[in-house]
Formats: structure tokens, sequence, C-alpha cells
């Protein structure tokens, strides 16, 4: 069994147990510093791991000969891995971590956009002018920001993380606080979505995807001490995802397809009427020209008419 050891804000490893227990014995690791070994969920201050709370309760003779340890050095910079209170993905769950948060975010996405959608057009709203302009979906926006901070700071999850197993808390558990809550939710929007904007959403999924490829948090949730956990998930969720996803799609486009179905005529008039102009036009059926009536010939008498 291996373990991995956080040191001055670097993950370090693979050490034996019996390596880093002798290492615990010689005070070069201390109770605050967090580890990893295989088959843990998450990472652990050294003295909460079972491996090694024993070894730090062993009574050590020569602790008051040694020097104080020194603080470890913590880069200032708000970006560097360093600064960051947070336990890191190990390697191996960083890849599973990245595909759940992108299709966790994207159901929030879908699910909420319905919703919204269908309510606005029960209420009478004008559906042209939310689809074309561009504060309406600000708006939408704004109302999920609020709505998702809530949520993190109420329960830690969304309805995608929940569906694909995953919480956002603090490294030692607790939930977020209102202002946390909605600082994260901010950024997402920020750093994590671009806006929604086309190209910078593109930008912001690269950059994320190798973000944390390298650092093993997201740049959002390390710098503001944030941990989002993962917990096993089997099959079933996934396709419990995929199924609601289409269900809201189709439900969304169902309740919409009379507003689509305008919105489209009145946007693309000329190919609204392509069907109609590639048909060829009727003709009037072609009536037989009139004849005049026919007479019958005029017969001469056949007798001679009376003196």
């Amino acid at each position: 069994m291996r373990a991995w050891i956080i040191i001055d804000g670097e993950k370090a490893g693979p050490f034996d147990i019996a390596q880093v227990a002798r290492k615990i014995e010689a005070g070069e690791y201390t109770s605050d510093m967090h580890g990893w070994i295989e088959g843990m969920k998450q990472w652990q201050p050294l003295a909460q791991i079972p491996q090694f709370a024993e070894v730090f309760q062993r009574p050590r003779e020569v602790e008051s000969a040694l020097p104080p340890a020194s603080p470890p050095v913590v880069s200032a910079h708000p970006l560097s891995p360093a600064a960051w209170n947070v336990p890191l993905s190990p390697p191996q769950e960083r890849v599973s971590l990245l595909v759940r948060r992108f299709f966790a975010r994207w159901f929030d996405m879908v699910l909420w956009s319905s919703v919204f959608l269908c309510a606005m057009y029960l209420a009478g709203a004008n559906m042209k002018a939310m689809v074309t302009n561009f504060w309406s979906s600000f708006l939408m926006m704004m109302v999920w920001i609020l709505l998702e901070s809530a949520m993190l700071h109420a329960w830690g999850v969304t309805p995608g993380k929940w569906l694909l197993g995953m919480r956002v808390a603090r490294p030692d558990g607790t939930r977020l606080s209102v202002g946390l809550s909605l600082l994260r939710s901010v950024r997402v929007y920020l750093m994590g979505m671009g806006m929604n904007h086309p190209v910078l959403m593109l930008l912001c999924h690269g950059f994320s995807w190798w973000f944390v490829r390298r650092h093993g948090a997201t740049l959002w949730d390390g710098s503001s001490g944030i941990h989002v956990s993962m917990t096993p998930i089997t099959a079933w969720r996934w396709l419990g995802l995929a199924l609601t996803t289409l269900l809201v799609i189709l439900i969304s486009s169902i309740i919409l397809q009379p507003v689509s179905q305008v919105i489209y005529q009145e946007m693309f008039p000329e190919q609204a009427q392509l069907p109609e102009s590639a048909q060829p036009p009727t003709q009037p059926p072609t009536q037989p020209p009139t004849q005049p009536p026919t007479q019958p010939p005029t017969q001469p008498p056949t007798q001679p008419p009376q003196p």
C-alpha cells in the first residue's frame, strides 16, 4: 500500500507506509500535513489517518531535543497550488472528476433554461424578445447564480451534482457560507462558462480541463478553499442523467414548439416560404370552349301552302 504527502503545497510520493511512519517519528512530518493512501476518498490530515494516528500518539523522547519545525513556505500568489488549503485530487481521479463536473454543469444549464423559458411562456412573456435579447439571457443566468449559490449553501449539491454523486464543501466537510457560495457561482459563470459566449466558453472549458489535470482542483475552488468530493456511482446514475435530460428537452420542446415556429418564420421568412414557392403554381381547370347552340336546319315545307 502506497501513500502520498502534501509537502510545501506540492504532492510527493509514492512512499511506503513504514517510510512515512519513520519520518513522522523523526519529526519531519507533522500532524496537520495532508496525506492520501490508496483506497481513500479524499486527502486527510496525517493525524486522522488510522495508519499514522497511532504513530503521533507514541511518546518521543527526542522531540524536545529537535529544533522547532519551520513553517511551510507558502507562495503568496493566489493561483499557486501551494497557497491552497484544500485536498488535491489524486491523478487517477482527476479525469473522472472532470467528466462528472462537465455533465453535471450542463445538466443544470439545460434544466434551468427549460424551466425558465417554459415559465416565461406560460406567464405570457414575449418569447421572441427573450430569445433574441442579450439582457434576457443575462437575467436568466443571474437568477441561476442566486439559485445555485443557495443550493450549495443549504445542501452542497445541485441537481446535476446530486445525480453524479458530488458534493461541494470546505475541506473539513462543513457547508459553504452564503458569501462563499455566491462567490463560487460567479467565478464559475465568468471563468468556467465564459459568460455563455460560444468562443469564450470553449476557451474556458479547455483551460479548466488543463488546469485540473495539472493541479488537481479548479481555479475557482482551490483558490477559495473549496473541495469537491466524489462518491462511487453506478451506471444507473448515468442512465438516469441521460433519461432525465431527454425528458426535460422533450417537455420544453412540446411547450415551446408553437413559439419556436413563429420565431423561425419571423427570423427567416425566405426559408419559411420556400416550401410554398417550390410548388408549381396551380392552374384553373381548362374549360372547353363554349359552342353556340345548334339550330336544326330549316326544312322546306313538304306541301305548298293553301291558297
